[in-house]
């Protein structure tokens, strides 16, 4: 059996050797024993003891002595450098003095079985020391590990550093010093238990509380609660008060609550957890395979957009939704509208994330191919805040295609991945643009970033895309240390290979995503029409080849129109999802050119103009000139109903016949009318007969119409 020399054990029910922690200093085989060092022995002077070999080894064998570890002082644990030379001189100092006698073998039995030890006084008198200080020197050695080092000057605890002090009648610490000798300090405050009450019932109540008062109100308070009696006497006597100084109550805070309670104590809960408590792990432990978590959230882009119908209309800030992956850092999904944070516009973005990218980024006038961004996958956790997905709606279309998982409240930090791409958008695309806010970083009295605004939605997104693929293609240390794959297949730490190094191995969490299940579960739904002129939606007009083959349009045309099922992607107009029979999925069908000047825009400027019409209208509800015309219509309505009062004692029959002749003499009478109202100039030569000569055109004449009964 192995008995290592220095080994500490721990001895327990032996019966021949008192139970406690021993070193073992040597063994010596010639006389059969084990010469061990009890450590649990406070004294400055004590001896070791020799125990049988065979004893020994049978306590070992029946485990009643057992390896332990016996853990050495701070002071001892330092580098060799990092000791000041005033204590190797008082180092090397000591262990020359122990160094002739503690190799002695013959020394250590004798001074381990004999109550008196004579070689020791002699060598002592040799070296010229006490041999009582010779015998402190030599426990320290033993005590501490049989080294130079073990005789290291124990200064650390000086002064009984860490203990507790209990002054009786002489205060601790240097006296008051006057800064001139005219003034005379007051006695120094003996600072007793009952103060130190005083003192932690003051801070649990004014300070150690979220908003509390700060130190010097609360040292204010403390004396008004507990001290007042004595204030208000010394100043009656004209004296200075007998109560603790601002500075030892200070120094008392400090003792007697510690930092973590103090830092517990001034904060919430929530504050605590997000942005004071330690931070030992993250949140990708656990998640190092794509796929594993997405994390999802939005937030208010900071930059004012304008129309594109217009860019003299600013339409505040848009939102933007990112999806992201955990494990990868990847950005997986995006979507930029101007609806605030809402469960439509978060079916967007996860509708981005789960199919294909091409076709998104191409709308936006980004070319890209699918290889570039490989992001169509569902997660196996979408990882959201208790906010616009908690609803029965995100439940339900969610669900069935994967696992939610939401966040405490005000928790950011536990979904950080994603907030933090919202920072890194700021800094490298976002805050650079024209109209930008730069977070509310406003100085008072500068320009409005809305007079600044010139970018369009579709601008917007197009330069968030950008910024997206370059985050997916930057180094990032920390993906280094996330998986070995990259460093076994010499890839650069970015997202984009992350990413496909762990799909090419099979080492993920994703699952494929169904586009027609995507669309009927995730895309807005609306109702569409079907008219002559093609399916009607928000002003717009779209058709596809089924609608053309079917001739729908002249159906509509003919038997009046009907309602449609469709599915809309906010991000475009260009085409609109319709489910033109109900046993049959949804097809795709696109904007026609009566519709065109709303091409390759968002939804939001087909709403935009609808609104634009409604102020229009709100605007001007009847023009002035309308409101005259019914005055005067009104007019010439009583005055006709005046001058007819007479008429009404002929009856219908005289009314109405002669009407032809009537009308001749009618239209004669007005003539010479107008006639007479010119001058003699115009009547001679506008005016004047015509004569015999010309020639009388007769204009074609229709059917004869049957006359009434009433007619002559």
């Amino acid at each position: 059996m192995e008995l290592p020399r220095n080994s500490v054990w721990t001895v327990k029910d032996s019966g021949s050797i008192e139970d406690g922690q021993y070193r073992l200093l040597d063994v010596m085989e010639d006389v059969e024993s084990v010469v061990l060092y009890p450590l649990l022995n406070t004294s400055t002077t004590a001896r070791p003891l020799a125990v049988s070999l065979e004893v020994f080894l049978e306590l070992v064998s029946s485990r009643k002595a057992k390896k332990s570890k016996y853990v050495l002082p701070a002071y001892l644990l330092v580098d060799e450098e990092s000791i000041s030379a005033e204590h190797i001189v008082r180092r090397d100092k000591n262990y020359k003095l122990v160094k002739g006698i503690v190799s002695d073998r013959s020394f250590i039995f004798d001074y381990s079985t004999q109550r008196r030890s004579l070689q020791l006084a002699k060598y002592a008198k040799e070296v010229g020391v006490d041999r009582k200080s010779l015998a402190r020197l030599l426990t320290q050695y033993w005590r501490y590990g049989q080294n130079k080092m073990a005789l290291l000057p124990a200064f650390s605890n000086s002064g009984g550093a860490g203990k507790e002090k209990s002054p009786n009648s002489t205060p601790l610490g240097a006296p008051k010093q006057p800064r001139t000798i005219a003034v005379e300090r007051a006695a120094k405050y003996i600072v007793r238990e009952k103060d130190k009450r005083h003192f932690k019932k003051a801070i649990k109540k004014y300070h150690l509380k979220e908003s509390g008062l700060s130190l010097a109100k609360t040292y204010d308070n403390l004396l008004k609660d507990s001290y007042s009696k004595e204030v208000a006497f010394a100043k009656a006597c004209n004296r200075t008060p007998s109560v603790p100084t601002p500075k030892q109550f200070k120094y008392w805070y400090s003792k007697l609550f510690s930092q973590e309670q103090i830092i517990k104590g001034r904060t919430s809960e929530n504050n605590y957890l997000r942005n004071k408590r330690g931070v030992l792990g993250s949140i990708t432990d656990r998640s190092y395979l794509p796929g594993t978590h997405f994390e999802i959230d939005a937030t208010v882009a900071d930059v004012h957009i304008v129309s594109e119908l217009g860019a003299q209309y600013v339409l505040g800030r848009p939102t933007i939704y990112i999806v992201a992956d955990r494990a990868s850092r990847m950005v997986v999904g995006m979507h930029v509208s101007l609806y605030h944070a809402s469960w439509r516009a978060a079916r967007q973005a996860l509708v981005n994330c789960f199919l294909p990218k091409s076709a998104y980024c191409k709308s936006f006038g980004v070319s890209i191919e699918d290889s570039e961004w490989p992001c169509a996958h569902i997660p196996a956790e979408l990882v959201c805040d208790n906010g616009e997905m908690i609803g029965v709606k995100p439940n339900e279309a969610l669900t069935p295609m994967t696992e939610l998982s939401f966040t405490p409240p005000y928790r950011p930090d536990c979904k950080g991945v994603v907030e933090k791409r919202f920072d890194i958008l700021n800094k490298e695309v976002i805050h650079e643009l024209s109209g930008t806010t730069r977070g509310g970083q406003v100085i008072r009295g500068s320009r409005d970033p809305r007079k600044d605004a010139i970018y369009t939605l579709k601008e917007v997104t197009a330069e968030i895309i950008k910024a997206v693929r370059e985050h997916n293609s930057s180094i990032l240390d920390n993906l280094a240390f996330s998986s070995p794959l990259l460093i076994e297949n010499d890839l650069t730490p970015t997202p984009l290979n992350y990413w496909k190094i762990h799909i090419s191995k099979h080492k993920h969490e994703l699952q494929s995503a169904n586009s027609d299940e995507v669309i009927a579960r995730l895309l807005p739904s609306a109702e569409v029409s079907m008219t002559r002129s093609g399916i009607h939606f928000n002003g717009m007009y779209y058709s596809c080849a089924e609608v053309e083959e079917l001739n729908l349009a002249s159906v509509a045309r003919s038997s009046g129109q009907w309602r449609l099922e469709a599915r809309i992607d906010e991000n475009t107009t260009n085409y609109i999802y319709v489910r033109l029979d109900k046993n049959k999925g949804f097809t795709r069908c696109h904007l026609l050119p009566r519709s065109r000047m709303l091409a390759n825009k968002s939804m939001f400027e087909s709403a935009f103009i609808k609104d634009w019409l409604d102020t229009k209208k709100e605007l001007t509800p009847i023009t002035t000139t309308s409101i005259e015309d019914h005055k005067h219509r009104q007019e010439v309505t009583r005055n006709a109903k005046r001058r007819n009062t007479d008429a009404e004692k002929v009856t219908f029959k005289d009314k109405i016949s002669n009407i032809r002749q009537r009308r001749k003499e009618e239209l004669s009478a007005t003539t010479n009318v107008l006639a007479s109202s010119l001058g003699d100039s115009t009547r001679d030569e506008t005016l004047e007969p015509p004569s015999n000569d010309d020639k009388v055109i007769s204009l074609p004449k229709g059917r004869k119409r049957r006359t009434g009964r009433g007619e002559s």
